[in-house]
C-alpha cells in the first residue's frame, strides 16, 4: 500500500503557500480583462457606484501581483500577503463579479498564512493552521456536491459539462454517461467527508484526483469555453489535495484543544461549514459559498424589447436570441466570452447589467423625442 507524500507538515504548509500564490496570480492574470482590462461588461460595484477608473485598477493589480510573487522569493510573507489580499479587496468591492469561487477558496486560504508566523518550533501551532487549510477544501467539495444535489438544473448542469464525450463515446457508452448525472454530487460529498475521516482518506484522494482530470478534459477551453481560470483551478486544487491529505498527516504531538483556542477556527467552521448550508435559502451569498456548480452552470438572461436590440452593436447582439416580439440577453455568455469567468449569481451584477439595457433604452427614447420635436 502506498505511503503517500513524505513530507512534514512545515514543508507541506511551504508548499502550499507557494501554490496558492502562484495559482491565484496566474487565474488572475488568465480573466485580466475582469480586473483591469478593457471591458463593456458593466461594473458591479458592492457600494453605490464604482469608486475607482480603469487604469486605477490596473495600477493596484500591477502592485498585488508584485506582492505576492514577492511573498515567495523575500522575507516577511506574511505582510508581503496581507498587503496583496488587501488591494485584491479594494478590486472587489469595485466589482463584486470579481468575486469568484477560485479567488474566494485561494485568498481565504491565503489569509491563514497571514496569521500563521511561520514557526516550527511548536507542533500544535503549525497542526492547528495545517487543519484549518483541510477543513477549508474538504467543504468547497461537500458544498459542491450539495449544492449540485439541491439545484432544480442539477442534472442538466451536468449534462452540458460531459457533453464533448458525446463525440468520443458510442450512444450506448454515452447514455450511460448520462446517467452517473445521479451520482456525481454524491460523490463529491464523499470526497469532502472521505478526505477528513482518516480510513477513507486514500479513496477520497483518489477520486479527487479522478475528478480533476475528467475535468481538465472536459472544461478544456475550446468552442465557447472560455473560463479559463476554473480549467486551471484543477491543477491547482489536485496539487492542494495530494499535499494536504495525501501520506502522514498528523503529527505525533498534537492537542486538538489548541485548535479550539484559535478564533480563526471559529471563523473557518463559520464561513467553511455553517453559513453555506443556508445558501439555498437566500441567507448566505452564493458567491461565499464556493460553489462552482452554480456558478459555473446557471443560465443567466434578461428579456430586452426590440428597440434595446437595436441600440445593441453587433457584438452584443451576438448574445441575444428572439422570445417572441422580445429578445433574451444572455449576460452570462457576454461575460464569460469578454472577462473569461462566468457571470457571479449576485443581484448586484443583474442590476448592473439590467441598468446598462435600460440606458439604451433611455436613450432610444430620448432621441426619438428629440427627432419628433425637431423641426
Amino acid at each position: 500500500m502506498t505511503e503517500g507524500i513524505q513530507l512534514n507538515i512545515p514543508q507541506r504548509l511551504s508548499l502550499i503557500r507557494t501554490v496558492l500564490t502562484i495559482s491565484l496570480v496566474v487565474s488572475v492574470l488568465m480573466s485580466f480583462n475582469l480586473w483591469a482590462g478593457e471591458r463593456s461588461f458593466p461594473y458591479a460595484p458592492a457600494l453605490a457606484s464604482p469608486f475607482m477608473s480603469s487604469w486605477a485598477g490596473a495600477l493596484l493589480l500591477g502592485l498585488s501581483v508584485l506582492l505576492l510573487l514577492g511573498s515567495i522569493v523575500f522575507k516577511g510573507q506574511r505582510l508581503f500577503i496581507f498587503l496583496g489580499l488587501s488591494i485584491y479587496a479594494l478590486l472587489v468591492l469595485n466589482d463584486v463579479n470579481r468575486l469568484q469561487p477560485w479567488f474566494y477558496v485561494y485568498s481565504v486560504m491565503l489569509f491563514v498564512f497571514v496569521c500563521y508566523n511561520g514557526r516550527v518550533d511548536d507542533s500544535n501551532r503549525f497542526t492547528s493552521f495545517f487543519i484549518l487549510l483541510q477543513i477549508i477544501l474538504a467543504s468547497v467539495y461537500f458544498f459542491s456536491g450539495l449544492n449540485q444535489w439541491r439545484m432544480a438544473n442539477g442534472v442538466d448542469a451536468y449534462l452540458e459539462l460531459i457533453q464533448p464525450l458525446k463525440s468520443v463515446l458510442s450512444m450506448r457508452q454515452y447514455a450511460f454517461a448520462q446517467k452517473t448525472s445521479v451520482l456525481a454530487p454524491f460523490v463529491l460529498m464523499f470526497i469532502g467527508i472521505g478526505l477528513v475521516i482518516k480510513p477513507t482518506r486514500y479513496l477520497a484522494v483518489s477520486l479527487a484526483l479522478l475528478v480533476h482530470v475528467l475535468l481538465l478534459v472536459l472544461l478544456f477551453p475550446a468552442g465557447n469555453r472560455y473560463n479559463l481560470s476554473i480549467w486551471f483551478c484543477n491543477i491547482s486544487f489536485a496539487v492542494l489535495v495530494l499535499v494536504l491529505f495525501s501520506g502522514k498527516t498528523k503529527q505525533r504531538y498534537f492537542s486538538p484543544t489548541y485548535l479550539f483556542r484559535m478564533p480563526l477556527f471559529y471563523l473557518v467552521m463559520a464561513l467553511f461549514t455553517i453559513m453555506p448550508l443556508f445558501n439555498r435559502r437566500g441567507l448566505w451569498p452564493d458567491y461565499l459559498s464556493a460553489n462552482f456548480n452554480t456558478v459555473n452552470n446557471r443560465r443567466a438572461g434578461i428579456l430586452i424589447s426590440k428597440v434595446v436590440y437595436e441600440n445593441l452593436s453587433d457584438y452584443h447582439r451576438y448574445f441575444c436570441t428572439p422570445r417572441g416580439r422580445k429578445y433574451i440577453m444572455d449576460y452570462n455568455a457576454w461575460c464569460n466570452y469578454e472577462l473569461r469567468v462566468s457571470c457571479a449569481p449576485e443581484k448586484k451584477v443583474v442590476k448592473a447589467v439590467s441598468d446598462y439595457l435600460n440606458a439604451l433604452d433611455k436613450q432610444a427614447v430620448k432621441e426619438t423625442e428629440l427627432a419628433l420635436s425637431a423641426p
